[in-house]
């Protein structure tokens, strides 16, 4: 099993890679609620070198859309893996996601 990592970038985006899952989404929460809290403008999720993903992976993309959005930010996602658009498109979050709008309601 690939341990997932968080690393945020010069830019400030967000790098997510490894395995997304029950067994790394305790530390990653925690990681990721304190990137989205912190900085101004959009936040930016890159989800490029993620290797696998389930559902706590789309839980953790919308806890940070929440956190940003407290912190007055908007959400732009870059490289979802086609799982995690297909379990966005059955939770009707795809035209969300497409938008980098705010947490959904």
């Amino acid at each position: 099993m690939s341990q997932a990592t968080l690393q945020v970038d010069a830019e400030g985006v967000v790098l997510l890679s490894g395995e997304l899952g029950f067994a790394s989404a305790p530390a990653l929460r925690e990681q990721l609620l304190d990137a989205a809290g912190r900085g101004q403008g959009p936040l930016g999720l890159d989800f490029a070198q993620v290797t696998q993903a389930n559902s706590v992976a789309l839980s953790l993309l919308l806890r940070a859309a929440e956190q940003a959005q407290r912190a007055g930010r908007s959400l732009q996602v870059r490289s979802l893996p086609a799982g995690l658009q297909s379990m966005a498109q059955v939770c009707g979050l795809e035209d969300w996601l497409q938008q980098g709008a705010q947490a959904p309601t």
